[in-house]
């Protein structure tokens, strides 16, 4: 993969967060317009077309990303150039940057899988002048603690699980975060390629493509074309998760 300087735009716009009004942000929650007024230039918003890549190594420690639509894949290079995919980031995540301090840590990248805008947000500003910033920290606290039990969720699955159970799980995890519920069941649009699912599950492709084959044969799942996944009962994909079909 590419990791050179990624092709990311700054959106125009003016006034603290670009004029954004999604109230869901923890940042807009915890401090509010108000308390962004007093650091405009704390919150950056930019966008990326599918494919390209953010090297987080020129990032304060204070950084944080919040995926305002699309999906960003996080993804991790050891010094001898072996890869693993940590993570896939959608609506609404947030991720915690980890800058490379020094020669032989692991790089961290992010790739757009799809249309993606994020915002680059400076924790210390806000922190530091902003009303609020006490329920800021809090917010940002719940949401790190969320984090860390999905990574533990997610080892588990990987150390304990069944390839079909690996793929069972991701599918319901993605399908919780992005599905979109209609008379067929719910339909999950699967961006990336099933190389970077095979790595971020510890498996082959030629695995994924086998088990997503036998899934379809067994009805848990249909598949119109490769990229649309249609889970007609999340129970039955639910069993084969935990094993217990």
């Amino acid at each position: 993969m590419d990791v050179a300087s990624p092709a990311l735009m700054e959106r125009t716009g003016t006034g603290p967060c670009c004029g954004c009004e999604e109230l869901s942000c923890p940042i807009r929650q915890a401090v509010g317009k108000a308390g962004l007024s007093t650091c405009p230039n704390a919150v950056t918003r930019i966008s990326a077309r599918a494919g390209e890549k953010l090297d987080v190594a020129g990032f304060a420690p204070d950084t944080i990303f919040r995926i305002v639509n699309g999906m960003l894949m996080q993804e991790h290079i050891s010094d001898d150039g072996r890869r693993h995919i940590a993570a896939f980031k959608t609506n609404g995540d947030l991720s915690w940057p980890l800058p490379q301090q020094e020669s032989g840590d692991i790089r961290e990248f992010y790739e757009a899988v799809q249309p993606t805008e994020l915002c680059i947000i400076s924790v210390d500003p806000i922190t530091q002048s902003a009303p609020g910033a006490a329920g800021l920290v809090k917010a940002l606290y719940s949401a790190a603690r969320e984090e860390v039990s999905r990574t533990q969720a997610r080892m588990f699955l990987l150390a304990r699980s069944s390839a079909a159970e690996r793929l069972a799980g991701f599918l319901l995890d993605l399908a919780e975060r992005t599905g979109r519920v209609t008379k067929r069941g719910v339909e999950l649009k699967l961006s990336m390629r099933r190389e970077r699912i095979a790595d971020h599950l510890g498996m082959q492709p030629e695995t994924i493509s086998r088990i997503m084959s036998s899934f379809k044969k067994a009805e848990i799942i249909r598949l119109p074309r490769p990229s649309l996944v249609i889970i007609p009962d999340l129970k039955a994909l639910s069993s084969v998760a935990l094993g217990t079909t």
